[in-house]
């Protein structure tokens, strides 16, 4: 044993670093005290994983002597050696050790700092003061707690921003934003200038929620950042602080090349109720994208200029389902009796002419606001005289719809008009549910049969 002991340590001492690693990671596999002396100088060497397995080694030591190499080595220049001493110092009921880790809870490492929290709150030991919680909070990732302990967390969380993994570096900023210090402004301030996206990002988010004075000078810069990703993120911040000086400067990107830049601008434009602010948002309510023209119609809807209620009346026959949903509850924002403006009967035209669309939800929502305009005659058959209550017209023009809806070309559409017109029970759909009992379609047959003797037709 003696002999292998010897031959082991020489190979310690080997030119050939990876000789030497593979004779600690054996001693670690061995343990043997007597290789003490051999191992505290390998946990010098000057290649980083020998470095490791010399300590990974000692730690298997069955001495109290080891303590004082491991301690030593928790002020390697390297985070990958700290580490390793760190996870080797497992006797920690000793008030020495306990301290270490205290003193390691506050390295530059995260990995150091994560080891060190985790063996002491295995331990007895307590924190002995607000920086030991705050630190211990750090260590364990938890920036937005450690940032409840106000100005000591300032230079913690900056080294995390500085020198921490990628998403502590992001979570460190949104937690200095909650620290009501000069300092954090001016931190946050040099964080609008990273390169990394998210970085910056998480600083405007910062910035605006610290409530800071100059927060909305500095971030303004950004609407004009060459990544769409930061123009969204400076234009949803802007709409949290001050948007008139800036109104111009949002307006233009109603015209960005991203989408999701205009859909933001048009979002946040609802704070700025002047003339050139909604003609700029009627204009967006014939964007390409639908998201934006949506953004469009309930900014509008908010901003509450009588101008815009023709062009939403249009966009009650847009084909997307959102932006005829915004459009629908934007109007009555504007004028409760919009239907009755002249904007909206001049756009009654066009409405009748989206009756012909292959759409029927284009189409059944035109009808429905045809109908709020009192143009029901023009757009289905006429309705008897002794029709006169609201809801009556309602249901007229719902028949009407649906009548429409059977002499689509989808199949489904007409299976699904037939039964609503049953659950209806109108006889005035008895001539056309008469009709589909000759459709191509059995399901249809059926369901206009089964539509029929609810109207008790035989």
């Amino acid at each position: 044993m003696l002999t292998m002991l010897w031959l082991v340590l020489k190979q310690l001492r080997s030119k050939d670093p990876q000789k030497r690693r593979l004779a600690a990671e054996r001693l670690a596999a061995e343990p043997d005290v007597r290789a003490l002396e051999g191992l505290a100088k390998a946990a010098q060497d000057k290649e980083i994983p020998v470095r490791v397995a010399a300590l990974g080694a000692i730690g298997a030591l069955e001495t109290e002597v080891k303590l004082d190499v491991l301690l030593r080595a928790l002020n390697d220049p390297e985070p990958e050696v700290r580490q390793a001493a760190v996870s080797q110092l497992k006797d920690t009921a000793t008030e020495r050790v306990q301290s270490a880790l205290a003193d390691a809870l506050r390295d530059s490492d995260a990995g150091v700092r994560g080891r060190a929290a985790r063996l002491l709150e295995s331990s007895p030991w307590h924190p002995n003061s607000n920086e030991d919680e705050m630190w211990l909070a750090i260590a364990r990732g938890k920036f937005a707690q450690a940032a409840t302990y106000g100005s000591i967390a300032i230079k913690p969380l900056e080294s995390v921003y500085q020198g921490g993994p990628y998403h502590s570096q992001v979570t460190a900023i949104e937690a200095l934003g909650s620290i009501p210090d000069e300092r954090v402004f001016r931190l946050l301030a040099r964080a609008l200038k990273s390169p990394d996206h998210t970085v910056c990002m998480a600083a405007v988010f910062a910035l605006m929620n610290s409530g800071a004075k100059g927060a909305e000078a500095e971030i303004a810069p950004l609407l004009k950042h060459k990544d769409h990703r930061i123009r969204m993120a400076a234009v949803d911040a802007l709409a949290r602080l001050e948007m008139q000086p800036h109104a111009d400067v949002i307006r233009s990107l109603l015209r960005d090349p991203t989408w999701d830049v205009r859909s933001a601008a048009a979002a946040a434009l609802a704070k700025i109720r002047d003339v050139p602010t909604v003609d700029a948002l009627v204009s967006a309510l014939q964007d390409q994208n639908g998201d934006v023209r949506a953004a469009a119609a309930m900014s509008l809807g908010r901003i509450g200029d009588e101008r815009s209620i023709g062009p939403l009346a249009l966009a009650l026959k847009d084909g997307d389902s959102t932006v005829r949903k915004m459009a629908a509850g934007a109007l009555p924002q504007i004028d409760t009796d919009w239907a009755q403006t002249e904007a909206a009967r001049n756009t009654a035209p066009e409405l009748r002419t989206a009756m012909t669309s292959s759409d029927w939800f284009v189409r059944r929502a035109a009808g429905l606001a045809l109908e709020q305009m009192g143009e029901k005659g023009k757009v289905t058959e006429t309705v008897a005289t002794e029709i006169a209550t609201p809801a009556r017209r309602r249901q007229h023009a719902m028949v009407s719809l649906f009548e429409e809806m059977l002499r689509d070309a989808d199949a489904d559409l007409r299976l699904a008009a037939a039964e609503s017109l049953g659950r209806i029970g109108d006889d005035r759909a008895r001539s056309s549910l008469m009709s589909a009992m000759k459709d191509g379609d059995e399901a249809v047959r059926l369901a206009a049969n089964e539509a029929l003797t609810q109207l008790h037709v035989e």
